[in-house]
């Protein structure tokens, strides 16, 4: 499966989330709401859709979809920050 697009979207507030990005995979799937975010303790990372789960005692949040296996996610996250990053580095030239 290729990733074909990736449009990212600037985060409003301030604080760990980066952005947001929409990846369309093989230009027929696509997946909107993939979170980017950066910490000190665990650097950047992708964080998937997600739906709030409610049972009797908790509530808990499950990914709507996501990598089946760690290479991809990898490929993914790599692909998406690559991305964000020229999103980045075109917004700043553009300021100037």
């Amino acid at each position: 499966m290729e990733i074909t697009n990736i449009r990212i979207f600037k985060a409003k507030k301030r604080g760990p989330v980066l952005a947001y990005a929409n990846v369309i995979l093989d230009n027929i799937f696509i997946i909107r709401g993939i979170t980017l975010l950066e910490t000190e303790k665990s650097g950047r990372f992708i964080s998937m859709p997600s739906r709030l789960l409610v049972n009797e005692k908790r509530k808990s949040y499950r990914d709507v979809c996501h990598p089946l296996n760690t290479n991809i996610r990898n490929e993914l996250t790599e692909t998406i920050f690559k991305a964000y990053d020229e999103f980045i580095e075109n917004s700043e030239s553009e300021e100037e």
